[in-house]
């Protein structure tokens, strides 16, 4: 943060100021946007004090502008309720629906107030803002669902067919409402959006990032041990659910950009339209055919966590002995989980198969059941026996919601795999 900081034009005169007391979240997403926008080929301007920036790259211009939902200061989304990780499956999706879709709203509508595209260095320039939740401790678990619900005005639902084919259900919303306060949703139908050419989400633009991207630059790979765990997009046009991951940053799959992560929300009805791939490997979403759509470029992260170890000089000594193998448990589609474990199983009419998922390296199988005579949610994981077939080794039942179903097995799958058994006698 330093290193980035030593390039940084501080236009208002009290980034410090802020970054140390009242502001910190804020100014640390928007020394984030500066890392992304400065070491990933935009040419930046910041002589203006308004928008936060003027990039060019490859013939196109652009203006961006910055901005965090932040705590409520009044009205009825100051108290404080339940914690988002004690919330129901009920609760969760009530509040994605409705709460969250406000606090991002507001910073939004506040944002388009400002009416940027009438300044004369913006005028005639694709105007974007970029977006991170802050609200809450765990505002950064969530993905861009409720965003894009409340800037095109739709939900969308998956549902299975008998085959396990994936089909998405797209339906209108209207308003957002929580606790007596209202707001209109699809945002890019607002008077003056049509200025406002796309809005860019991030849940990632925060020290984790820094932590993670310093030390792909060195620092603290002797003292340091870091590790990265979470869930990612799952490419299966029949998967419902992200695939859970982990892995040691001293040896990763990949070399992260500052970009990973990052969900470009283009507008259907901008005046100045930006072409999907301007901001790089991102998720490109548009509205077509009346409901969204995402291109994604690249391994792209939904939610995910860092854990970070100071082991001083025990690093050099143990280093070796605590790099982690990465894994990564993932959904997969009923034709690809029959031909795995090589038949067409019968299925129980009391039990109704509710997601399949599959290790990389197809050791571990997992099963997401819903019992529709108790109403209530289980898993089966499978494993080879000394015949090479695949039998159930471990089962749960009794969950009360198919989220924290899946979690669990994935979660399961992926202690399994940090040691070295595969396959597994019956009794």
């Amino acid at each position: 943060m330093e290193e980035i900081f030593r390039t940084y034009e501080d236009v208002d005169g009290n980034f410090l100021e802020q970054f140390q007391t009242t502001a910190f979240d804020a100014r640390c997403f928007e020394l984030y946007v500066y890392a992304f926008l400065s070491r990933e080929g935009y040419t930046l301007d910041r002589s203006k004090p308004n928008p936060d920036f003027l990039i060019q790259k490859d013939d196109i211009a652009a203006a961006i502008e910055v901005t965090t939902v932040n705590p409520a200061t009044s009205g009825p989304l100051t108290t404080s309720g339940k914690k988002i990780s004690d919330m129901s499956q009920t609760e969760l999706r009530e509040y994605e629906q409705n709460e969250l879709a406000i606090r991002f709203g507001s910073p939004l509508y506040s944002k388009l107030q400002k009416k940027y595209w009438e300044l004369p260095h913006c005028k005639g320039t694709p105007l974007v803002f970029f977006i991170q939740a802050f609200h809450a401790q765990e505002a950064l678990a969530f993905s861009d669902s409720a965003l894009s619900s409340y800037l095109y005005g739709l939900s969308q639902t998956g549902t299975w067919s008998v085959e396990g084919e994936l089909s998405v259900s797209s339906a209108q919303v209207q308003e957002h409402s929580v606790e007596g306060k209202t707001i209109p949703s699809n945002f890019f139908q607002l008077p003056g959006a049509e200025h406002v050419s796309a809005v860019v989400f991030s849940n990632s633009g925060s020290l984790a990032k820094f932590d993670r991207l310093g030390f792909h630059h060195g620092y603290g790979n002797e003292t340091y041990n870091v590790t990265r765990f979470g869930t990612s997009f799952n490419p299966d046009p029949d998967a419902m659910d992200p695939t859970l991951f982990i892995y040691d940053v001293g040896q990763p799959p990949f070399v992260e950009t500052w970009g990973q992560g990052l969900v470009v929300n283009h507008n259907p009805n901008a005046l100045h339209p930006l072409p999907d791939g301007f901001f790089g490997q991102v998720v490109d979403t548009r509205f077509q055919d009346n409901r969204m759509v995402s291109s994604l470029r690249g391994w792209h992260p939904i939610a995910t966590n860092t854990l970070v170890m100071h082991l001083h000089e025990a690093k050099a000594k143990l280093g070796h002995l605590l790099v982690r193998p990465g894994v990564a448990v993932g959904a997969i589609n009923k034709r690809e989980f029959q031909a795995i474990i090589g038949l067409n199983h019968d299925e129980n009419p009391l039990i109704e198969e509710q997601g399949w998922f599959a290790d990389e390296t197809n050791s571990f199988l997992g099963v997401v059941l819903f019992d529709k005579q108790d109403e209530d949610w289980g898993w089966v994981i499978l494993a080879r026996d000394p015949r090479f077939r695949f039998r159930a080794i471990e089962t749960d039942s009794s969950l009360s919601s198919r989220r924290e179903a899946c979690q669990a097995m994935q979660q399961r799958i992926c202690d399994l795999l940090m040691q070295p058994k595969r396959i597994f006698v019956q009794d």
